[in-house]
């Protein structure tokens, strides 16, 4: 699976001595003009928020109760300026509601190059 099954959950781990359950979208995607990624992606991170806001995450992993709940997307593709803006909206949105989202890998530590 990954961020173009939009309807659907990629993975869910769970550190239970972090006390925190990692629920990760697969985005394998290149950045596009026409901001289709972004959409995709905002579908996407829609579909876990309503998995943890209507209590699925629960059903799904019962171990997780009490645990902090992080949203983690992993690019394939260094994300363009628009991607990072977007980030930053949603982290603050995300953390409103008490999910931490966090995106990688690092510049630094793998992505591949964007192609034109």
């Amino acid at each position: 699976m990954s961020v173009v099954d939009t309807g659907s959950i990629d993975a869910i781990g769970l550190d239970k001595e972090a006390k925190r359950v990692f629920l990760t979208i697969i985005d394998p995607l290149a950045w596009d003009d026409e901001n289709v990624h972004l959409f995709t992606l905002q579908e996407k991170i829609n579909t876990y928020l309503h998995f943890v806001e209507s209590g699925e995450l629960y059903k799904a992993m019962p171990d997780c109760k009490g645990c902090d709940i992080a949203i983690e997307l992993i690019l394939k593709h260094m994300p363009s300026d628009e991607a990072i803006s977007f980030f930053d909206s949603t982290m603050q949105i995300l953390f409103d509601k008490g999910i931490v989202f966090v995106f990688g890998p690092n510049k630094d530590s793998g992505y591949v190059e964007q192609q034109s």
